[in-house]
């Protein structure tokens, strides 16, 4: 009897990524996969594609499109859902996660003629929570990875097939993706690949699944030439076929005819890399320590069972970035559920719900700022939206309540031209400025994070050198360098870059400011408010904290106020020391922009960085035909710099602009009272 051979891809862009980077990957993996599987008519796949993907080649390739529908025609591929716009399930509310399935349930059986009975799990985030949502509206074939049932205990194997699962009496099959095989292919001769199927169906497997990103054939580095141009991808499906042993077969053929190996009950858990990512920079250092350090032990094969990560949403924990975004998608999807009737306010919703922005590992797009731009921006719409169909009357701001689900309340703001969130776990900073007419998050930078590989990345500095390699490697194979340049931008915020960021520290000076190597005198920069009061158009904050210079805390008293207007914030920042000290006081802003060559500082050319004195620091950004001024009283110090980071991702180290950090300085001794204004025009 034939061993079931069941090959699938996974194919997905975050909704509205640069059109020629979607292009690029159309031309280099998706166009040529679907041409080599158009010709080759007896080989049987799998296939899921995100909806604004397949929305996209729709649109924008037709011939693509079309080949895909043949294919599916003649009952040789196989869809498998997921959400729309791919969130992480288990990360949105229940309706959500049913009706962003559903979507593309729908919009497959609209246009292939196919209702999917599978689903491909994003990013294979499982939790048991998402079985009923999914039985209920018709999916009974889930792909996890076989490292989900290792960490169960399972062992190696035991994994002969598929088993089923059930949450609440609702039954679901789960097929664990051989992690032997997602590793080889496409990387390794077919022969490997053969003879890996060939060794487990000696071992009595009863079926064998492969199912993993498209973009591994030809989007990868060094794909391309591998798998089409020396013929990868046509000789593997020609010897799968010619082989005796192996047959390719769709999920739910194999359902019929071989029985589940088991009943299974998973913990929550993603694939094995996904576990590290997510926990804190110095834990997965400590992690990948103990791991190779166990490798060379006799607990060698005992590795993947016992020595586990932490949990996707540790993303949400690791990044507030990330929190704030995708709580407040929770927040806009409890608030109108009443409105998921209407199409435009829940397709706005839906998208914003994409997973790419909230969380990074080798894949993941928190770092990528257009990713966190094109999640922002639906958000920013349906807020706008929900506005009208609640009939609320502008400018208002809102009384005090936990968004963010931190236990610690937030203030939002409702204008005619922006919305804000002010927080009082930072005291008093504003975390969003949501320009309604450009639908942009003025205030959507991130900090300079450690990440684990840094550590790494610090020992290999050496210009810049293209990957020659012969054979292709798989991303989580390659070795990364980093050049002198970037090597000099890893540096590290140990606050979050808000706006009316309060410092009471030795020198204001820019360089020290830039390198974050100042030294705080104060817990005004960190800690939460004490108190928040919210009165007509005017906002509150007041902390009783402290300044500690020379092992002594000085008791500091420090006052915000907030006035909001139609296109400017009126600030009035009050501080009173407990005694005379000497220190620099500076209050700080980080804003961010989609193009910062494109913006100019008091009518100059942006240069990176620099220091203006005057009452007034005003940027240009020609990109958005924005003007962002801070006005005080009195005649300050300004400094500005670029904020840079540090990051991996599949295609190398990126070093990104992610926003322009702006303070001005004074020297404080023990009472001051600042007036300004933040203008937006």
């Amino acid at each position: 009897m034939k061993i079931p051979f069941l090959f699938g891809i996974h194919c997905h862009q975050p909704a509205e990524n640069f059109y020629n980077v979607v292009d690029w990957a159309i031309n280099e993996s998706y166009a040529p996969f679907i041409e080599v599987a158009l010709k080759n008519k007896k080989f049987k796949f799998s296939a899921h594609y995100s909806g604004w993907l397949l929305e996209y080649i729709r649109n924008h390739r037709e011939d693509v499109f079309n080949n895909l529908k043949k294919i599916s025609d003649e009952g040789r591929v196989e869809f498998f859902a997921g959400g729309f716009y791919e969130p992480i399930l288990s990360a949105i509310p229940s309706d959500d996660r049913k009706g962003q399935v559903k979507m593309l349930i729908d919009y497959i059986d609209n246009y292939f003629g196919q209702k999917p009975a599978g689903l491909w799990l994003t990013e294979r985030v499982w939790d048991p929570a998402v079985i009923p949502d999914m039985a209920e509206i018709g999916i009974k074939n889930i792909i996890v990875d076989d490292y989900h049932l290792i960490a169960a205990g399972f062992p190696q194997e035991s994994l002969t097939g598929y088993f089923t699962t059930e949450q609440d009496g609702c039954l679901v099959n789960i097929f664990p993706i051989d992690m032997g095989l997602r590793y080889l292919t496409p990387f390794k001769p077919q022969e490997e690949v053969i003879k890996h199927i060939l060794e487990a169906k000696n071992r009595n497997v009863k079926l064998i699944s492969c199912f993993d990103d498209g973009e591994k054939f030809g989007v990868w580095p060094n794909t391309y030439d591998w798998v089409y141009t020396k013929g990868w991808l046509k000789n593997f499906i020609k010897a799968i076929m010619a082989e005796k042993e192996i047959e390719f077969m769709h999920y739910e053929e194999a359902v019929k005819k071989v029985k589940p190996s088991g009943h299974v009950y998973l913990p929550i858990t993603s694939y094995e890399e996904m576990g590290q990512w997510s926990l804190f920079a110095d834990k997965a250092e400590k992690f990948e320590e103990i791991k190779e350090y166990l490798k060379s032990s006799p607990f060698n094969h005992d590795i993947e069972q016992f020595l586990k990560g932490s949990v996707w949403k540790n993303f949400l924990v690791k990044y507030p970035e990330s929190n704030r975004l995708h709580k407040r998608t929770v927040d806009l999807s409890i608030r109108g559920r009443k409105y998921k009737n209407n199409s435009e306010f829940k397709d706005l919703l839906y998208r914003s719900q994409c997973n790419d922005s909230l969380w990074h590992g080798v894949f993941g797009g928190l770092y990528l700022p257009n990713l966190r731009n094109n999640a922002w921006a639906p958000l920013i719409q349906a807020e706008a939206m929900y506005e009208k169909l609640e009939n609320i009357k502008l400018p208002i701001i809102e009384q005090p309540a936990d968004i963010d689900r931190n236990g610690y309340d937030e203030v939002y703001t409702r204008g005619t031209e922006f919305n804000c969130l002010f927080e009082t776990r930072d005291f008093g900073q504003l975390t969003a400025i949501e320009l309604k007419d450009k639908n942009f998050n003025l205030l959507n930078a991130i900090s300079r994070k450690k990440e684990a590989y840094h550590a790494k990345l610090l020992k290999n500095i050496k210009p810049r050198q293209e990957n020659k390699a012969e054979e292709t490697a798989s991303i989580h194979d390659m070795e990364y360098s980093i050049t002198p340049e970037e090597a000099g931008r890893i540096i590290y915020d140990w606050y979050n870059k808000n706006c009316f960021v309060d410092h009471f520290m030795d020198k204001f000076i820019l360089e020290t400011y830039e390198k974050c190597s100042f030294r705080e005198f104060s817990d005004f920069t960190n800690q939460p408010a004490d108190s928040v009061e919210v009165n007509d158009n005017n906002i509150l904050f007041k902390r009783n904290g402290g300044i500690y210079i020379n092992n002594e805390k000085i008791n500091t008293q420090v006052e915000k106020s907030y006035t909001i207007n139609n296109n400017a914030i009126d600030f009035n920042i009050k501080a009173k020391a407990s005694k005379k000290i000497e220190c620099d006081y500076s209050c700080e802003f980080n804003f961010h922009f989609a193009d910062v060559s494109q913006i100019t500082i008091n009518n100059k050319e942006f240069i990176g960085n620099g220091s203006i004195k005057g009452k007034k620091f005003e940027i240009y950004d020609k990109y958005l035909n924005k003007k962002i001024a801070i006005t005080v009283e009195k005649e300050i110090e300004f400094i500005y710099f670029t904020l840079y980071t540090v990051s991996q991702s599949e295609i190398g180290i990126d070093l990104t602009e992610q926003g322009i950090t702006v303070a001005f300085g004074m020297p404080f001794s023990k009472e001051m009272n600042i007036k300004g204004t933040l203008s937006i025009g």
